[in-house]
């Protein structure tokens, strides 16, 4: 029974951000039947600068003048929920956040007339926990994808209120095994769904004319990186290294930058790019030589499994990477993996110099079996199996 349901999805994320599992599952969720409520980011920030405040006049408009409708027109039975959040986290914003501005969100979904709903969420807060306990939701599916505890965006009560959601939750999907394993030892009810893949749409991508303007000029070799920008997860210091080292290589970057110094990256052969929107950015990708994944290696890495990386493979581009413990889990070959920045720089020159035909069809077929759809059938069948017909989606 996937059919006929109100789903309510609490997202880490907000839904014109970079497009990711959130947006991808709740699309889906809303075009098998189901009426789908997106509730943008309800997590605080630590600290206001520039961009945050820059995000809450953002917010504000799309609460009033309804910015977000054109995303509900294109997706039937989506409607995105922009909750107004103090960005402060102290106790007044939060007693105000929890006690009066959540009250808005459960008033509105009441006027929808939503009773006893899935919740499908991404956060773990205590905000998130209020709101659920409200909502008084007829299944629970706690969608882990990072280590909130090791996030330095998280509350300090993160690991109380992570617990408590993980001992409740009626199935709990992960696309990561450090996370499975810590979700097990709580709930046995666990299961790793990883991330997946548009594959049609990286692999033949549709002609954009803005990526000819911006990249015909750039010589090769080309050296690509797309995604957010954030010091505490990016190696910054390596990506400069690169292009230290190769003066002739051209680095480009595409991806928002969140209260990140990157003044180390002011070189010339340092392309920063705006952000591209999802739908031309295989176009972008494609006129790349070699992708690279430049993550730091720390305890917050261990429980990331870059979404990306089925985007990269479906290019059929060859793909050097730092050593994120889910890429053990490929086939040799598949991703070249560097230790150091040396080796970093010696795998992009082999990806140059020595890729093959034979390496990029490995690399497609991976790309194929991993696509969105059959994510989805994984995790239709999770539902099914687990949990009682009578509150299965």
């Amino acid at each position: 029974m996937f059919k006929g349901q109100d789903i309510i999805c609490i997202s880490s994320i907000d839904w014109d951000f970079l497009r990711q599992r959130h947006q991808i599952l709740m699309t889906m969720l809303a075009q098998e039947g189901n009426r789908v409520f997106f509730v943008e980011n309800l997590n605080p920030n630590p600290t206001i600068d520039l961009s945050i405040l820059s995000k809450a006049i953002k917010r504000v408009g799309r609460i009033f003048l309804k910015l977000n409708e054109k995303e509900k027109e294109q997706i039937p039975n989506l409607t995105v929920i922009t909750p107004f959040i103090m960005p402060f986290k102290n106790r007044i914003a939060e007693f105000i956040n929890k006690n009066i501005l959540l009250r808005f969100v459960l008033f509105y979904l009441k006027l929808k007339g939503v009773k006893r709903p899935v919740i499908w969420t991404y956060l773990a807060t205590s905000l998130a926990l209020r709101l659920i306990n409200n909502l008084e939701p007829q299944t629970l599916i706690y969608d882990c994808v990072i280590d909130a505890s090791l996030h330095p965006d998280s509350p300090k009560d993160i690991k109380i209120s992570e617990r408590k959601l993980i001992e409740s939750a009626d199935l709990i999907f992960t696309d990561n095994h450090y996370s499975l394993k810590k979700c097990k030892e709580i709930n046995a009810c666990a299961y790793i769904i990883p991330p997946g893949v548009d594959f049609e749409q990286f692999f033949l991508p549709d002609i954009n004319k803005d990526a000819d303007l911006l990249l015909d000029n750039i010589r090769h070799p080309r050296i690509g990186y797309f995604g957010g920008i954030e010091e505490f997860r990016v190696d910054i210091e390596l990506i400069a290294y690169i292009a230290e080292e190769r003066p002739n290589w051209n680095i480009l970057i595409f991806g928002p930058m969140r209260r990140t110094d990157i003044s180390i990256l002011k070189l010339k052969n340092i392309i920063i790019g705006d952000p591209v929107a999802h739908s031309v950015l295989p176009c972008y990708l494609q006129k790349l030589d070699v992708l690279i994944l430049p993550y730091k290696i720390k305890e917050f890495t261990k429980s990331m499994f870059p979404a990306k990386i089925f985007e990269c493979l479906a290019t059929g581009k060859p793909i050097v990477s730092t050593a994120l413990e889910e890429f053990n889990f490929f086939e040799e070959g598949v991703i070249r993996i560097a230790k150091t920045k040396e080796e970093f720089v010696q795998a992009i020159a082999d990806s140059l110099d020595s890729d093959t035909e034979a390496h990029k069809q490995k690399r497609l077929k991976i790309a194929r079996e991993n696509s969105w759809e059959e994510r989805f059938k994984e995790i239709r069948a999770i539902i099914e199996e687990c949990l009682p017909r009578e509150s299965s989606l």
